[in-house]
């Protein structure tokens, strides 16, 4: 007994392997394509659905797909009604892999087929040159290993066969379909993939270990599994995540109970066809269909009432987006796709750069005020971990030199902030009335020159008050020094003058630099290299 649990352990541990490898390979080979094609396919409902099919059957993963449409959600390219369609089509997607197993897995010759594919694999990832020939070999590697661990857990299946568990045909009641759907279950929750638990069962049901009827209830269960992933993802996520995430849950469950509504028919018809000998008497392969069917039936269901579920998500999350001072934009999960991480960031620098402003236009200095500055300076910090995790995964040069012009506003941002600080200090703003008719015409330029950032006025517009600001500023200086020489002031006044001019100054010339950097930001995400240079040929 313990031979063969080791043995399926290290099968189901071979078919995960694969599994990652497979998804992580196609992933990047084909790079910003893939987000590329996402954006441009789903401007409807309909084109939304097939795009998260088409793109789940292709990289084996609607984990790849959920995330790209939650980065789309988040930096307001898609609508919450298109990207649920989208998630939809991903779930239906997911049915290719038990395909795959049904029509190719059980009938795969591994010492022909499967292992020379590892072995091309490897010697691809080890001698490729260049990004995408290593991405690819990964792909091909782990294509491989999904058939050695099939291979594994059908071997380990058949040689004890009597030493596990075994149901006759005569177990369906409901007793024994609740017990097989929490096995399905859990099987999905524990290995956090619905693809390797859809292998277990269809191994399980093909070795003759446990009958159809009660395979199908696995499948259901394995099938339901796969909201405790988009869950997970929840944690610390954007209200965006969680109502995409919720979709996708609504769209498990309704799939799941229209699959026990079907299960009597399934249990019937397809046990007798099987029994028959129907397609060369493959279990797999009706219970391929069966996931397919009620995953299409789910589809049906949902058409009618998906405006209702996109209502009753798009208000819910919303006290955490209440919050003012908050990063509006960024997903942990989203960090891992270059791309998609760009928008979003490049979005969330917007968002901080017109926070910044807000504090400093409102001329506060109370305590509020500070802890609010303190609460930016997290929010900065924050920002930044997000970058540098996005900046460790692959990615085009364009992209990276995008990532390096975002650090350095974020810096900017800081000192601005940092400079900010000081005025507000007590003692930071001469007191002598002799300098009020000198500073007030700045400081009324200064605060016409933020107005204007907070306001998101034109670039040109900003461009010509902060061209105002710097003429005021060397006009005090010339003042202040007149009349320090004609012994109207004291020097100690006129150093305290000239530094508050200098940090006024200062806080304008960073915040400008953030926004002309944003729009080279812009300018960049919008190259042609963009979509020419995929992540897959960085180095």
């Amino acid at each position: 007994m313990l031979i063969a649990l080791g043995t399926v352990l290290g099968g189901i541990g071979l078919f995960l392997i694969g599994m990652m490898l497979l998804t992580d390979g196609l992933k990047q080979s084909a790079g910003d394509k893939l987000d590329l094609y996402l954006h441009r396919s789903t401007n409807t409902k309909r084109r939304g659905f097939f795009s998260g099919f088409l793109l789940t059957a292709l990289v084996q993963s609607s984990s790849v797909v959920t995330v790209a449409t939650i980065g789309f959600v988040n930096a307001r390219l898609l609508s919450m009604g298109q990207a649920v369609w989208v998630v939809f089509g991903s779930n239906v997607g997911t049915t290719m892999t038990a395909w795959i197993v049904a029509l190719i897995g059980f009938k795969v010759q591994v010492q022909l087929f499967a292992l020379p594919m590892v072995g091309v694999g490897a010697f691809l990832q080890v001698l490729g040159r260049g990004a995408r020939w290593r991405a690819l070999g990964s792909a091909l590697t782990g294509f491989g290993l999904l058939f050695v661990g099939l291979d594994f857990l059908q071997g380990s299946m058949s040689a004890y066969q009597d030493q596990l568990l075994f149901l006759d045909e005569g177990a369906f009641d409901v007793p024994h379909v609740l017990l097989l759907l929490a096995l399905g279950f859990l099987l999905t929750v524990i290995m956090q993939s619905s693809s390797a638990s859809m292998a277990m069962i269809l191994t399980l049901v093909n070795g003759g270990l446990i009958p159809l009827s009660l395979g199908a209830a696995a499948v259901i269960g394995a099938n339901v599994g796969t909201t405790s992933t988009a869950l997970l993802a929840t944690l610390g996520a954007t209200a965006n995540a969680k109502r995409v995430a919720w979709a996708h849950v609504a769209f498990n469950i309704t799939a799941g109970f229209a699959a026990l509504l079907l299960l009597p028919l399934v249990s019937g018809l397809f046990t007798e066809a099987y029994n028959r000998q129907l397609m060369g008497g493959n279990a797999a392969f009706w219970l391929a269909i069966y996931h397919s069917l009620f995953n299409l039936a789910g589809v049906m269901i949902m058409i009618p009432l998906e405006p209702r579920v996109t209502r009753f998500l798009s208000r819910r999350f919303g006290k955490r987006e209440s919050a003012h001072l908050r990063l509006r934009f960024l997903d942990k999960n989203i960090v891992q796709m270059p791309p998609l991480a760009l928008q979003s960031i490049s979005k969330e620098l917007d968002n901080l750069a017109q926070l910044v402003a807000s504090i400093i236009v409102r001329e506060e200095n109370g305590p509020d005020t500070h802890e609010q500055i303190q609460t930016l300076f997290e929010l900065l910090e924050k920002f930044d971990g997000y970058v540098v995790a996005t900046l460790r995964q692959p990615m085009a040069h364009v992209n990276a030199d995008a990532f390096s012009k975002i650090i350095k506003c974020s810096q900017s941002l800081a000192n601005a902030l940092q400079w900010y600080q000081l005025t507000l200090k007590s003692d930071a703003r001469p007191k002598d009335s002799a300098f009020e008719a000198i500073l007030l015409p700045f400081e009324a330029s200064f605060r016409r020159f933020i107005q204007a950032v907070a306001g998101e006025e034109p670039r040109e517009r900003i461009s010509e008050k902060l061209d105002a600001v710097l003429l005021d500023a060397e006009r005090v200086n010339r003042e202040v020094f007149s009349r320090l020489r004609s012994h109207e002031v004291f020097s100690h006044d006129v150093s305290q003058a000239t530094q508050w001019v200098a940090w006024h100054r200062r806080i304008a010339q960073q915040m400008m630099k953030v926004l002309k950097r944003a729009d080279e930001i812009d300018d960049l995400m919008h190259e042609p290299e963009i979509i020419r240079n995929p992540a897959s040929d960085a180095p």
